[in-house]
């Protein structure tokens, strides 16, 4: 279950505390609602017992990002997850599993992200073209 994934760690940035925990809450409340494609700003103003302007100044300040960006990113990280994980997923189920009603608009929202479509992205990690970089480990 991909919604309580963390898709970008906190623990990774250099945060205060307070920062910390505002970040993690705003993430949290996201993968909580990752496949409701109604999860909208006025939902995690709700959820984060905030103001938007107050919202929208923090979460600019420490990510450089608006909600609605902030949002997209965590939807289209979770989609590379789901991807990594399952080699043979159905774009339509991957959109809805990311809160997209539009797997052809999802799709245009990956590729802007990315720079190619969600299919493009599975043949290339299959092939092993994108990976995370490792140490090599070398055998004494």
């Amino acid at each position: 279950d991909f919604k309580n994934q963390l898709v970008f760690e906190v623990k990774d940035l250099n945060y205060t505390s307070l920062d910390e925990d505002f970040m993690q809450r705003a993430i949290d409340c996201v993968n909580k609602h990752l496949d409701d494609p109604d999860f909208d700003q006025s939902q995690l103003l709700k959820e984060m017992h905030t103001t938007k302007s107050t919202f929208s100044r923090k979460l600019k300040s420490l990510t450089g990002l608006s909600y609605i960006s902030f949002i997209r990113n965590i939807r289209m990280k979770a989609a590379c997850h789901i991807m990594e994980e399952k080699k043979c997923v159905r774009i339509s189920e991957l959109a809805y599993s990311v809160g997209y009603n539009d797997p052809k608009y999802f799709s245009s929202c990956f590729k802007k992200e990315f720079g190619m479509v969600p299919t493009e992205y599975i043949e290339h990690f299959a092939q092993g073209i994108i990976v995370e970089e490792e140490e090599p480990i070398e055998n004494n």
